[in-house]
């Protein structure tokens, strides 16, 4: 009885350590734009939000970093705030609803580029995902 539990101990392990590739990112606009429209008032307002803001900036700080090895520069000014880059993306997302089931990084992306569009490029609005049938 014993063993059995310990090869069933075993197998779940073992099962748990397969990598399995996430499916174009963790968040999708869906999930990005239910997290960010929680009203004040609501009982999962403050964990929420912080989540929202995070997950935004994190993904600017990523556009940026990227943009950086590529000795780029930001195009998003630098007196833009937090609160502009959330309002910026929760607009785009509310806008949008045909590209929420797009990864929220891409959609993050478009949203602050169509805001802050680069100099002397024109901002590429995301494109709906086909889901592809298994």
């Amino acid at each position: 009885m014993k063993s059995r539990k310990l090869a069933c101990i075993a197998a779940a392990t073992s099962a748990a350590l397969v990598p399995i590739a996430a499916d174009a990112g963790f968040y999708t606009g869906n999930d990005l734009y239910e997290i960010c429209s929680v009203q004040k008032g609501e009982k999962e307002y403050l964990e929420r939000s912080y989540e929202c803001i995070a997950y935004i900036t994190g993904a600017v700080d990523a556009f940026n970093t990227t943009r950086e090895a590529a000795k780029l520069k930001s195009c998003i000014p630098a007196g833009v705030t937090i609160s502009q880059l959330k309002d910026v993306t929760v607009s785009y997302l509310r806008d949008n609803p045909e590209t929420r089931n797009n990864s929220a990084s891409s959609l993050v992306l478009a949203a602050t580029r169509k805001a802050w569009a680069c100099p002397g490029t024109t901002p590429t609005p995301a494109k709906p995902t086909v889901k592809k049938k298994r």
